[in-house]
Protein backbone atom coordinates (compact mmCIF):
# COMPACT_ATOMS: atom_id res chain seq x y z
CA UNK A 1 0.00 0.00 0.00
CA UNK A 2 2.94 2.43 0.69
CA UNK A 3 3.72 2.86 -3.41
CA UNK A 4 0.00 3.48 -3.91
CA UNK A 5 0.11 6.71 -1.45
CA UNK A 6 3.38 7.81 -2.93
CA UNK A 7 2.35 7.77 -6.64
CA UNK A 8 -0.75 9.77 -6.12
CA UNK A 9 0.64 12.87 -4.73
CA UNK A 10 2.73 12.88 -8.41
CA UNK A 11 0.06 12.68 -10.26
CA UNK A 12 -1.87 15.69 -8.76
CA UNK A 13 1.67 17.15 -9.10
CA UNK A 14 1.95 16.76 -12.72
CA UNK A 15 2.63 19.86 -14.73
CA UNK A 16 0.27 20.85 -17.43
CA UNK A 17 1.71 19.70 -20.96
CA UNK A 18 2.98 22.92 -22.78
CA UNK A 19 0.91 21.74 -25.66
CA UNK A 20 -2.17 21.08 -23.97
CA UNK A 21 -5.09 23.41 -25.29
CA UNK A 22 -8.44 23.78 -23.52
CA UNK A 23 -11.63 22.05 -25.10
CA UNK A 24 -12.59 25.58 -26.69
CA UNK A 25 -9.23 26.17 -28.35
CA UNK A 26 -10.05 25.33 -31.79
CA UNK A 27 -12.80 27.61 -31.40
CA UNK A 28 -11.04 30.16 -30.43
CA UNK A 29 -10.64 32.95 -32.79
CA UNK A 30 -12.06 35.07 -36.11
CA UNK A 31 -14.60 33.48 -38.37
CA UNK A 32 -16.00 35.24 -41.64
CA UNK A 33 -18.90 33.37 -42.77
CA UNK A 34 -17.92 32.03 -46.31
CA UNK A 35 -21.08 30.11 -47.15
CA UNK A 36 -24.57 29.56 -45.23
CA UNK A 37 -27.93 27.61 -46.13
CA UNK A 38 -31.29 27.17 -44.50
CA UNK A 39 -32.95 23.98 -45.52
CA UNK A 40 -30.63 23.17 -47.82
CA UNK A 41 -30.70 25.91 -49.71
CA UNK A 42 -28.07 29.52 -50.22
CA UNK A 43 -28.78 31.41 -47.30
CA UNK A 44 -27.32 35.46 -48.03
CA UNK A 45 -28.94 36.83 -44.83
CA UNK A 46 -24.96 36.24 -43.31
CA UNK A 47 -22.98 37.02 -46.22
CA UNK A 48 -19.99 39.15 -44.79
CA UNK A 49 -20.72 38.15 -41.38
CA UNK A 50 -18.27 36.57 -38.67
CA UNK A 51 -17.84 35.20 -35.43
CA UNK A 52 -15.35 36.18 -32.85
CA UNK A 53 -14.64 32.82 -30.10
CA UNK A 54 -13.35 34.05 -27.15
CA UNK A 55 -11.70 30.86 -24.85
CA UNK A 56 -14.28 31.97 -21.83
CA UNK A 57 -17.58 31.29 -24.21
CA UNK A 58 -18.01 34.41 -24.83
CA UNK A 59 -18.58 35.59 -28.46
CA UNK A 60 -19.69 38.63 -30.67
CA UNK A 61 -21.54 38.03 -33.97
CA UNK A 62 -20.53 40.90 -36.65
CA UNK A 63 -23.18 41.50 -39.16
CA UNK A 64 -22.24 43.58 -42.23
CA UNK A 65 -19.95 46.00 -40.60
CA UNK A 66 -22.63 46.67 -37.49
CA UNK A 67 -20.92 46.88 -33.79
CA UNK A 68 -21.60 43.57 -32.85
CA UNK A 69 -24.06 41.56 -30.53
CA UNK A 70 -22.50 40.07 -27.29
CA UNK A 71 -23.15 36.08 -27.34
CA UNK A 72 -22.15 32.68 -25.89
CA UNK A 73 -21.34 29.60 -26.76
CA UNK A 74 -20.73 25.99 -25.22
CA UNK A 75 -18.74 23.31 -26.98
CA UNK A 76 -18.60 19.85 -26.53
CA UNK A 77 -15.82 17.95 -28.76
CA UNK A 78 -16.62 14.95 -26.96
CA UNK A 79 -20.39 14.52 -27.93
CA UNK A 80 -20.47 12.69 -31.36
CA UNK A 81 -21.58 14.76 -33.53
CA UNK A 82 -19.29 17.09 -31.75
CA UNK A 83 -22.30 19.34 -29.68
CA UNK A 84 -22.30 23.51 -29.82
CA UNK A 85 -24.93 25.72 -27.90
CA UNK A 86 -24.95 29.20 -29.27
CA UNK A 87 -27.28 31.97 -26.95
CA UNK A 88 -27.84 35.32 -28.47
CA UNK A 89 -30.52 37.87 -27.88
CA UNK A 90 -31.86 35.66 -24.91
CA UNK A 91 -32.27 32.86 -27.47
CA UNK A 92 -30.24 29.15 -27.38
CA UNK A 93 -29.90 27.06 -30.25
CA UNK A 94 -28.44 23.51 -29.86
CA UNK A 95 -26.16 22.74 -32.83
CA UNK A 96 -23.33 20.26 -33.58
CA UNK A 97 -19.68 21.60 -35.16
CA UNK A 98 -16.45 20.19 -36.66
CA UNK A 99 -13.60 21.98 -37.62
CA UNK A 100 -11.20 20.64 -40.60
CA UNK A 101 -7.69 22.84 -40.35
CA UNK A 102 -8.93 26.52 -40.97
CA UNK A 103 -12.83 25.72 -41.20
CA UNK A 104 -15.36 25.90 -39.11
CA UNK A 105 -18.90 24.01 -39.70
CA UNK A 106 -21.75 24.77 -37.90
CA UNK A 107 -25.30 23.13 -37.94
CA UNK A 108 -28.05 25.26 -35.50
CA UNK A 109 -31.77 24.19 -36.10
CA UNK A 110 -34.95 26.28 -35.63
CA UNK A 111 -37.19 23.54 -33.94
CA UNK A 112 -34.94 23.29 -30.89
CA UNK A 113 -33.70 20.13 -31.52
CA UNK A 114 -30.22 18.98 -31.92
CA UNK A 115 -29.35 18.14 -35.09
CA UNK A 116 -26.77 14.69 -35.90
CA UNK A 117 -26.01 15.91 -39.35
CA UNK A 118 -25.28 19.08 -41.20
CA UNK A 119 -28.59 19.52 -42.90
CA UNK A 120 -32.50 19.70 -42.38
CA UNK A 121 -35.47 21.59 -43.23
CA UNK A 122 -34.94 23.78 -40.45
CA UNK A 123 -31.03 24.07 -39.99
CA UNK A 124 -28.72 26.76 -40.84
CA UNK A 125 -25.44 25.35 -41.92
CA UNK A 126 -22.43 28.17 -41.35
CA UNK A 127 -19.39 27.17 -42.66
CA UNK A 128 -16.63 29.88 -41.96
CA UNK A 129 -12.98 30.46 -42.80
CA UNK A 130 -10.79 30.91 -39.97
CA UNK A 131 -9.50 34.71 -40.27
CA UNK A 132 -5.55 35.36 -40.32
Amino acid sequence: MTPLLLVVPLVFAAPVPKDFKPANAPLEGTWEFVASTFGGNPDATYDGAKWVLGKDGKAVRHLRGDGGTEAAYKADPKAKPMAFDWTISGSTFTGIYEVKGDVLTVALPLDGTRPTEFAGQSVYVFTMKKAK
